[in-house]
């Protein structure tokens, strides 16, 4: 009879997987038709020829962000990982509070008393209450969303997202060009604003193709001839964008054909030859001095905003009468605030990549 019993309930369970298995299958394929219509049509509204787009299409379906691929092994692992470190540093913590209370160094000690109570409150045996519950909903809410950062931002390093960068950048840009190109001439104001910086994002994503797509080494000789290339399709690029405000009807398909030539031969691999040389004569290639120069100016301001965040905080919260176990937390992250506001969560982002430890 048990053994019965447990015939059944694997039957159920095997019945259940297998339902589970077929509907997120039509989930996929749902969401993967969706996207073919929608790049097919972008296409249609802009009057881009009729030119064969197997590569991007492979691409749409291979980077599909549905059910089927959600990572589950990954997240298991990532807040596994985050668990352990979390003891880790526990325990460090903990050591450093016992060495600095017997050594008299109070700010140390309190200093880490508070880390343990950010973390679990009931080891200070401290109720919750003003800037600490603030605290303590930040530190939490940074340990749970951690390992959703990870898994969106680092796992897809060797996958198809990664790989693919530039032709899915290619292809936001073509959706938003046909979105323009719909609306009438005075309704374009906004559509083209977004279309603008989505240019922007395919044109750095072009730019690093030849690292995205695993093809090339660091030291080939290959390497160089692939970003003259890049350089001169984005010149291509800006050259056509600039003729939106004169004349919109003539620039808005011809860059749609060409962000879907270039998004198609991205795919294919072919990162040396992004654009046919009818599109690329009398180009002028974009200077990599001058957008470094650009970009260095960037990271100066952010870095003079988050400094200038941290004086007038440590200043007024000095002034509130805030304690000086919590002062350093406000100061940190006022800092990392007014950096965001200046610069962006992307460059941030790549700025705290080169801190130590990461």
């Amino acid at each position: 009879m048990a053994y019965t019993a447990t015939e059944r309930m694997g039957a159920h369970i095997s019945s259940a997987w297998s339902g589970l298995v077929a509907w997120r299958r039509r989930v996929n394929q749902r969401a993967i038709r969706g996207r073919l219509r929608k790049f097919a049509a972008s296409r249609q509204a802009l009057q881009v020829e009729d030119r064969a787009v197997t590569q991007t299409r492979r691409v749409l379906r291979e980077t599909r962000t549905t059910l089927e691929t959600l990572p589950y092994g990954s997240i298991v692992t990532a807040y596994f990982a985050m668990w352990i470190g979390l003891r880790i540093i526990k325990l460090s913590a903990i050591i450093l509070r016992d060495l600095a209370t017997a050594i008299g160094a109070k700010t140390a000690a309190r200093a880490a008393q508070y880390f343990l109570w950010s973390i679990r409150p009931e080891v200070g045996n401290r109720p919750i209450h003003g800037w600490d519950g603030i605290i303590f909903v930040i530190t939490y809410s940074v340990i749970l969303l951690l390992p959703i950062w990870w898994l969106a931002t680092l796992r897809w390093v060797r996958g198809a997202v990664y790989r693919n960068r530039a032709t899915l950048r290619a292809v936001d840009a073509l959706h938003l060009c046909a979105e323009a190109y719909r609306q009438p001439l005075g309704a374009r104001a906004g559509h083209l604003h977004d279309f603008d910086f989505a240019l922007r994002r395919a044109e750095n994503a072009i730019l690093h193709a030849h690292r995205h797509l695993g093809a090339i080494p660091r030291r080939s000789p290959r390497s160089a001839a692939a970003r003259a290339h890049a350089a001169l399709v984005v010149g291509a690029l800006r050259a056509e964008s600039v003729k939106i405000d004169a004349d919109p009807d003539t620039a808005l398909p011809r860059l749609g054909a060409m962000l879907a030539l270039i998004g198609e031969r991205c795919a294919a691999g072919r990162i040396g030859a992004m654009l046919p040389e009818e599109f690329l004569a009398q180009t002028t290639p974009i200077s990599f001095t001058r957008t470094a120069l650009r970009e260095s100016v960037h990271v100066a301001a952010i870095i003079t905003a988050a400094m200038t965040a941290a004086a007038g905080a440590a200043s007024a919260l000095r002034a509130l009468g805030v304690s000086d176990d919590l002062r350093p937390w406000l100061i940190t992250g006022c800092s990392v605030v007014a950096a965001i506001f200046v610069g962006g969560w992307h460059r941030v982002g790549k700025l705290l990549e080169l801190l130590p430890g990461r």
